[in-house]
């Protein structure tokens, strides 16, 4: 996505609000890179992580100058500490060319209330959980009114819990962040960045199968593995379909109507991501 200019296909640098309950990917760009087009569904600049301690200010400016031209996602730092102060001024100044906020390092519920309440009114934030202490307080970030979805740090969780990149070993963490997604109303987390790109879509199918609904990118090449994960196929829709549309010819289980139930929202996600 060029944030000037958004050529036909590629990610929308201001997602409208079904969008961002929607997307499938997250790109984190940092915004002293020299190119800002991508085909993830979201483009965030990348206030935190994406910028070395001694060039904070001049990310900052860049990302201001990205803003003149349309309105841009931006991650910012742990809120309470200085560079986040600095972020939030940044966002206070944007106002409407503001499209959202990713939260690093949200420790919990108090985090996204500071941070709701020193931006524009309405603005959405994804809270990045990243710690063992976040995630016991998972449900209560995800239920707070700002926080629009969570999102799985996992790097930095990995080094706070000694847990290894491992499924088994991550199973339970993203199955409470799916949890408190769906006990908030909020849409299915966010997971972390795929890791190589070649298993792209493996990760994507996997996340999906633990309830998520998006994942975090660095790179370009792993998008399009990514949206082929995240996004039902054409097999399964039509399987969906009929489904909905077959009369039982006898007896229904306890089964049938969640059975019913998962295949709707299964057409519902594939319909609403068609017409993104």
């Amino acid at each position: 996505m060029t944030i000037a200019h958004t050529p036909a296909g590629a990610a929308s640098a201001a997602p409208a609000p079904a969008r961002v309950d929607l997307a499938r990917t997250w790109m984190l760009r940092s915004p002293l890179a020299g190119g800002l087009e991508t085909t993830a569904d979201v483009l965030v600049l990348d206030l935190e992580d994406g910028l070395p301690a001694g060039r904070k200010a001049e990310g900052r400016e860049r990302a201001r100058r990205a803003a003149a031209d349309a309105p841009v996602w931006l991650r910012i730092s742990a809120a309470g500490t200085r560079d986040g102060d600095d972020d939030l001024k940044l966002c206070r100044d944007l106002d409407e060319r503001l499209a959202g906020v990713v939260l690093a390092m949200c420790a919990g519920p108090d985090d996204v209330a500071h941070v709701a309440d020193s931006l524009p009114g309405g603005t959405p934030i994804v809270a990045m959980v990243e710690s063992a202490a976040a995630l016991l307080a998972a449900p209560a970030i995800a239920a707070h009114p700002a926080t629009r979805r969570l999102a799985f740090g996992t790097g930095d969780f990995r080094r706070d819990t000694g847990m290894a990149a491992d499924r088994i070993a991550l199973s339970w963490p993203r199955a409470q962040l799916v949890v408190a997604s769906a006990a908030a109303g909020i849409a299915g987390p966010i997971d972390g960045p795929c890791g190589p790109i070649e298993q792209a879509r493996d990760a994507a199918l996997h996340a999906v199968a633990m309830g998520f609904t998006g994942t975090l990118a660095l790179r370009d090449a792993a998008v399009a593995g990514a949206h082929t994960g995240f996004t039902p196929s054409p097999a399964e829709v039509e399987a969906a379909r009929s489904l909905l549309s077959a009369t039982p010819d006898g007896p229904v289980d306890g089964s049938y109507a969640p059975t019913l139930a998962r295949a709707r929202a299964l057409v519902e996600r594939a319909e609403a991501l068609a017409a993104l």
